[in-house]
């Protein structure tokens, strides 16, 4: 396949790969290297990364996937490990969730490892996890980290809360993260790095503030099928920590909310009121996977109305009408997904968005700390 292939268009914007693809003696001294990496990492003709990198005369020693593992097929919380990547034909190895050692243990005989993961842009979000996983491992042995940068498909807007320390976990991994980071996934790699003390190379992005209509969208994850499911995510994954669905296993993932016996009208009618950019549309469905697999739900399709504003208010005060019609909450975990105790969440939709105003500016302020770590003008 011709260069041309591997690239795209020359009026498109080009991500951390295509740049490296451009320029392969950019590797020059990288030695022996490993592909951090899944589906997502992908040319703009949706060329494999392992693949486009082995045209150029980079051939990756072995591929490491993260949650979900190297060819996506993982359900939440897993990482299937398979013996060779039907693509490329290289061995796989997964690093999810995994220690210090034991990631500098699967690292071992590699002189670099380059990273090609698309982020969303939320720190609940584990591919960030497993790259703090990396930089750890790259201070028990010598390992060059390069990360190949791709956009964030949120932008660059920033909202709390900020994370307790009391609550770090794999999905708050750092407190100099805010809930939404408004960074790229090289910027997150290059707070993490200076706290770790490693040192990391980024080949930048192209347009890094949002996604770019010409490029197309490979999910990164089985429940982020499309851009509206992503622009939903950071508010809708916060029903979580409820009993209720977030719409895994249904054709719209954290874009139906609902459980048995719940009042769909009254649900849509609360959240409506409240003009949090969306409109709720009452709805009923049956989930075929995950929470209320096999049952019908009473709840909401949220459909939005204009482009994605904060939505942080949106997510709490869809948990909250939640919770008014009986759904339980599950405080450990949502402890975990917001980084603050769970009773400093108000009962309430109204409560809650006066508890979210302190938060965002808590969070946009602690984000001018993080000046130093950016790569690209705001």
């Amino acid at each position: 396949m011709s260069a041309a292939h591997t690239t795209p268009p020359a009026d498109g914007p080009r991500v951390g790969l295509e740049h490296l693809l451009a320029r392969p003696g950019q590797a020059a001294g990288w030695g022996r290297t490993g592909l951090l990496t899944n589906p997502s990492g992908v040319t703009g003709d949706l060329t494999p990364a392992a693949v486009a990198l082995a045209r150029a005369g980079l051939i990756p020693e072995r591929l490491f996937g993260p949650e979900h593992g190297v060819d996506g097929s993982g359900a939440p919380g897993e990482a299937p490990e398979l013996e060779r990547d039907a693509a490329s034909g290289l061995p796989t190895t997964v690093l999810y969730h995994l220690s210090a050692g034991e990631t500098a243990r699967r690292l071992a005989g590699l002189d670099t490892l380059i990273v090609d993961l698309q982020d969303v842009g939320v720190r609940f979000y584990t591919y960030v996890s497993t790259v703090r996983d990396v930089l750890r491992a790259a201070r028990l042995r010598p390992l060059r980290i390069v990360i190949l940068d791709r956009p964030n498909p949120l932008g660059f807007t920033v909202e709390g809360p900020l994370l307790d320390p009391a609550f770090e976990s794999y999905v708050g991994i750092s407190a100099q993260l805010p809930l939404r980071h408004g960074l790229t996934i090289g910027e997150v790699t290059r707070v993490l790095a200076a706290a770790e003390d490693v040192p990391v190379q980024v080949i930048p992005t192209d347009a890094p503030d949002g996604w770019h209509p010409q490029r197309p969208w490979v999910p990164p994850s089985p429940n982020l099928p499309d851009l509206d499911a992503t622009a939903l995510y950071p508010a809708g994954a916060l029903v979580e920590a409820l009993d209720a669905s977030e719409g895994r296993g249904t054709a719209l993932p954290f874009r139906l909310f609902g459980a048995p016996g719940l009042d769909a009208q009254a649900l849509a009618a609360r959240l409506n009121a409240l003009n949090l950019g969306v409109t709720a549309r009452p709805a009923h469905f049956t989930p075929t996977t995950s929470k209320h697999a096999g049952q019908r739900c009473a709840g909401v399709h949220l459909h939005r109305t204009g482009p994605a504003g904060d939505l942080l208010p949106l997510g709490l005060a869809l948990l909250t009408a939640l919770e008014e019609q009986g759904a339980a909450r599950n405080a450990d975990w949502l402890q975990k997904l917001l980084g603050v105790p769970s009773g400093d969440l108000p009962a309430t939709p109204g409560a809650a968005l006066h508890a979210a105003a302190a938060w965002q500016d808590a969070a946009r302020a602690h984000a001018r700390t993080l000046r130093p770590h950016h790569l690209y003008a705001r």
